[in-house]
Protein backbone atom coordinates (compact mmCIF):
# COMPACT_ATOMS: atom_id res chain seq x y z
CA UNK A 1 0.00 0.00 0.00
CA UNK A 2 1.22 3.59 -1.12
CA UNK A 3 2.55 5.43 1.68
CA UNK A 4 1.21 8.76 2.44
CA UNK A 5 3.99 11.70 1.78
CA UNK A 6 4.72 12.98 4.85
CA UNK A 7 5.12 9.57 6.30
CA UNK A 8 7.42 8.95 3.19
CA UNK A 9 8.71 12.05 1.11
CA UNK A 10 10.31 10.18 -1.46
CA UNK A 11 7.36 8.63 -2.65
CA UNK A 12 6.63 12.13 -3.91
CA UNK A 13 9.11 11.72 -6.66
CA UNK A 14 8.55 7.78 -7.34
CA UNK A 15 9.77 7.04 -10.93
CA UNK A 16 6.65 4.87 -11.19
CA UNK A 17 3.92 7.33 -9.69
CA UNK A 18 5.50 10.84 -10.44
CA UNK A 19 3.27 11.28 -13.42
CA UNK A 20 -0.15 10.87 -11.01
CA UNK A 21 -1.51 14.36 -11.19
CA UNK A 22 -4.70 14.11 -11.02
CA UNK A 23 -6.41 11.73 -8.32
CA UNK A 24 -8.81 9.04 -9.66
CA UNK A 25 -11.65 6.76 -8.64
CA UNK A 26 -9.51 3.41 -8.44
CA UNK A 27 -6.64 5.45 -6.54
CA UNK A 28 -6.25 4.80 -2.54
CA UNK A 29 -6.88 7.48 -0.02
CA UNK A 30 -3.17 8.30 0.42
CA UNK A 31 -2.66 7.96 -3.46
CA UNK A 32 -5.14 10.72 -4.05
CA UNK A 33 -3.65 13.29 -1.60
CA UNK A 34 -0.41 12.41 -3.02
CA UNK A 35 -1.32 13.16 -6.55
CA UNK A 36 -2.96 16.33 -5.20
CA UNK A 37 0.02 17.13 -3.61
CA UNK A 38 2.24 16.79 -6.62
CA UNK A 39 -0.27 18.89 -8.68
CA UNK A 40 0.50 21.85 -6.11
CA UNK A 41 3.78 21.62 -6.05
CA UNK A 42 3.92 22.17 -9.79
CA UNK A 43 1.55 24.70 -10.01
CA UNK A 44 3.23 26.64 -7.20
CA UNK A 45 6.37 26.22 -8.86
CA UNK A 46 5.77 27.27 -11.81
CA UNK A 47 3.18 30.36 -10.60
CA UNK A 48 6.48 31.32 -8.51
CA UNK A 49 8.87 31.76 -11.43
CA UNK A 50 6.62 33.59 -13.93
CA UNK A 51 5.40 35.89 -11.49
CA UNK A 52 7.87 35.82 -8.38
CA UNK A 53 4.73 36.84 -6.81
CA UNK A 54 5.18 35.50 -2.91
CA UNK A 55 1.52 34.79 -2.69
CA UNK A 56 2.04 31.14 -4.37
CA UNK A 57 5.15 30.34 -1.69
CA UNK A 58 2.33 30.99 0.84
CA UNK A 59 -0.58 29.35 -0.53
CA UNK A 60 1.70 26.64 -1.61
CA UNK A 61 1.95 26.00 2.19
CA UNK A 62 -1.96 26.59 3.13
CA UNK A 63 -2.58 23.90 0.48
CA UNK A 64 0.29 21.25 2.48
CA UNK A 65 -1.48 22.38 5.64
CA UNK A 66 -5.57 21.37 4.43
CA UNK A 67 -3.75 18.11 2.52
CA UNK A 68 -2.02 17.19 5.90
CA UNK A 69 -5.54 18.02 8.05
CA UNK A 70 -7.52 15.81 5.69
CA UNK A 71 -5.10 13.12 5.43
CA UNK A 72 -5.02 13.07 10.01
CA UNK A 73 -8.77 13.67 10.37
CA UNK A 74 -9.08 10.65 7.68
CA UNK A 75 -6.49 8.41 9.97
CA UNK A 76 -8.41 8.99 12.88
CA UNK A 77 -11.77 8.35 11.19
CA UNK A 78 -10.40 4.94 9.94
CA UNK A 79 -8.63 4.23 13.58
CA UNK A 80 -12.48 5.10 15.33
CA UNK A 81 -14.18 2.03 12.50
CA UNK A 82 -11.65 -0.11 13.27
CA UNK A 83 -12.02 0.25 16.81
CA UNK A 84 -15.94 -0.03 16.52
CA UNK A 85 -15.55 -3.23 13.96
CA UNK A 86 -13.42 -5.14 16.70
CA UNK A 87 -15.95 -4.42 19.38
CA UNK A 88 -18.84 -4.98 17.12
CA UNK A 89 -17.36 -9.22 16.77
CA UNK A 90 -18.46 -9.14 20.78
CA UNK A 91 -20.97 -6.53 21.54
CA UNK A 92 -24.39 -6.71 20.75
CA UNK A 93 -25.43 -3.28 21.68
CA UNK A 94 -21.93 -2.38 18.79
CA UNK A 95 -22.98 -4.23 16.57
CA UNK A 96 -26.74 -3.03 16.10
CA UNK A 97 -25.72 0.50 15.48
CA UNK A 98 -22.89 -0.34 12.62
CA UNK A 99 -24.27 -3.58 10.88
CA UNK A 100 -25.07 -1.83 7.91
CA UNK A 101 -21.14 -2.34 6.83
CA UNK A 102 -21.58 -6.11 7.12
CA UNK A 103 -23.72 -8.69 5.09
CA UNK A 104 -26.18 -9.82 6.97
CA UNK A 105 -28.27 -13.35 7.39
CA UNK A 106 -31.11 -14.28 5.06
CA UNK A 107 -33.15 -17.04 4.84
CA UNK A 108 -31.27 -18.12 1.43
CA UNK A 109 -27.81 -17.48 2.84
CA UNK A 110 -28.32 -18.15 6.35
CA UNK A 111 -24.14 -18.25 6.76
CA UNK A 112 -23.45 -15.00 4.78
CA UNK A 113 -20.98 -16.96 2.32
CA UNK A 114 -20.61 -15.86 -0.85
CA UNK A 115 -22.73 -17.11 -3.59
CA UNK A 116 -21.83 -18.53 -7.12
CA UNK A 117 -24.14 -16.25 -8.62
CA UNK A 118 -23.21 -13.30 -6.59
CA UNK A 119 -19.94 -13.34 -8.71
CA UNK A 120 -21.81 -11.69 -11.28
CA UNK A 121 -24.87 -9.98 -9.66
CA UNK A 122 -23.36 -8.68 -6.25
CA UNK A 123 -19.64 -8.04 -6.78
CA UNK A 124 -19.11 -5.52 -4.33
CA UNK A 125 -21.00 -7.36 -1.47
CA UNK A 126 -20.00 -6.49 2.41
CA UNK A 127 -17.89 -8.88 4.88
CA UNK A 128 -20.61 -11.51 6.81
CA UNK A 129 -20.99 -10.20 10.05
CA UNK A 130 -19.19 -12.01 12.99
CA UNK A 131 -21.25 -15.35 13.53
CA UNK A 132 -20.19 -15.19 17.19
CA UNK A 133 -21.29 -12.37 18.14
CA UNK A 134 -24.42 -13.41 19.73
CA UNK A 135 -27.04 -10.98 17.70
CA UNK A 136 -26.15 -12.55 14.67
CA UNK A 137 -25.27 -16.25 16.33
CA UNK A 138 -29.55 -15.63 17.31
CA UNK A 139 -30.03 -13.91 13.40
CA UNK A 140 -28.38 -17.20 11.72
CA UNK A 141 -30.40 -19.71 13.65
CA UNK A 142 -33.67 -17.99 12.65
CA UNK A 143 -33.14 -17.72 8.77
CA UNK A 144 -31.75 -21.15 8.89
CA UNK A 145 -34.91 -23.03 10.54
CA UNK A 146 -36.81 -20.11 7.98
CA UNK A 147 -35.68 -22.03 5.53
CA UNK A 148 -36.05 -25.34 6.46
CA UNK A 149 -39.91 -24.66 7.44
CA UNK A 150 -40.21 -22.87 3.52
CA UNK A 151 -38.71 -26.02 2.01
CA UNK A 152 -41.69 -27.45 3.00
CA UNK A 153 -45.15 -27.30 1.58
CA UNK A 154 -47.25 -27.49 4.17
CA UNK A 155 -48.20 -24.74 5.41
CA UNK A 156 -48.69 -25.83 9.15
CA UNK A 157 -45.31 -27.17 9.34
CA UNK A 158 -44.40 -24.19 11.45
CA UNK A 159 -46.27 -24.97 14.19
CA UNK A 160 -45.41 -28.13 14.13
CA UNK A 161 -41.23 -27.54 14.09
CA UNK A 162 -38.44 -26.39 16.86
CA UNK A 163 -41.21 -26.54 19.58
CA UNK A 164 -40.13 -28.80 22.10
CA UNK A 165 -36.11 -29.14 23.55
CA UNK A 166 -35.64 -32.38 21.12
CA UNK A 167 -35.98 -30.36 18.22
CA UNK A 168 -33.67 -27.32 19.69
CA UNK A 169 -31.19 -29.67 20.45
CA UNK A 170 -30.95 -31.70 17.06
CA UNK A 171 -31.65 -28.10 15.58
CA UNK A 172 -28.03 -27.14 17.19
CA UNK A 173 -26.36 -30.18 17.01
CA UNK A 174 -27.30 -29.92 12.77
CA UNK A 175 -25.76 -26.14 12.91
CA UNK A 176 -22.62 -27.54 13.93
CA UNK A 177 -21.43 -28.47 10.00
CA UNK A 178 -21.78 -25.34 9.04
CA UNK A 179 -20.41 -22.07 9.05
CA UNK A 180 -19.08 -18.78 7.22
CA UNK A 181 -15.99 -19.18 5.36
CA UNK A 182 -12.88 -17.20 6.52
CA UNK A 183 -12.92 -15.25 3.26
CA UNK A 184 -16.61 -13.50 2.48
CA UNK A 185 -15.70 -11.00 -0.34
CA UNK A 186 -15.13 -10.83 -3.60
CA UNK A 187 -12.72 -11.23 -4.53
CA UNK A 188 -10.69 -12.50 -2.03
CA UNK A 189 -7.71 -10.93 -0.18
CA UNK A 190 -4.89 -13.42 -0.97
CA UNK A 191 -2.58 -10.66 -0.48
CA UNK A 192 -3.01 -9.74 2.54
CA UNK A 193 -3.50 -13.36 3.88
CA UNK A 194 0.13 -13.91 2.40
CA UNK A 195 1.13 -10.82 3.95
CA UNK A 196 0.31 -12.21 7.40
CA UNK A 197 1.67 -15.42 7.03
CA UNK A 198 4.90 -14.87 5.42
CA UNK A 199 5.05 -10.88 5.26
CA UNK A 200 8.04 -10.68 7.62
CA UNK A 201 9.89 -13.76 7.23
CA UNK A 202 13.32 -12.76 6.15
CA UNK A 203 14.72 -14.81 2.65
CA UNK A 204 17.77 -15.14 0.67
CA UNK A 205 15.83 -13.86 -1.97
CA UNK A 206 15.89 -10.22 -0.77
CA UNK A 207 19.32 -10.70 0.33
CA UNK A 208 18.78 -11.98 4.01
CA UNK A 209 22.24 -13.56 4.90
CA UNK A 210 20.65 -15.42 7.85
CA UNK A 211 18.32 -16.60 5.63
CA UNK A 212 20.85 -17.71 2.84
CA UNK A 213 22.96 -19.72 4.90
CA UNK A 214 20.08 -21.85 5.97
CA UNK A 215 20.28 -22.82 2.77
CA UNK A 216 23.91 -24.12 2.70
CA UNK A 217 24.69 -27.80 3.46
CA UNK A 218 25.75 -28.53 6.99
CA UNK A 219 29.02 -28.96 6.27
CA UNK A 220 29.41 -25.40 4.58
CA UNK A 221 27.38 -24.00 7.47
CA UNK A 222 29.40 -25.18 10.30
CA UNK A 223 32.19 -23.16 8.60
Amino acid sequence: MTQFWLNNPSVLMNKNNILHLWPTKNMSQSEKLNSITRLVILLSFIGYILTKNIKFIISFFITLFVIIFLHKTKCLKNIKNQHLTSEAFTNPTIYNSIKHNFTEPTRKNPLMNVMLTEYQDNPKRKTAAPSFNPVVEEKINQEAKNMIIKNFGDPEIENKLFKDLGDSINFDQSMRSWYPMPNTQIPNDQKSFADFCYGDMPSCKEGSTLACSKNLPHRWAKN
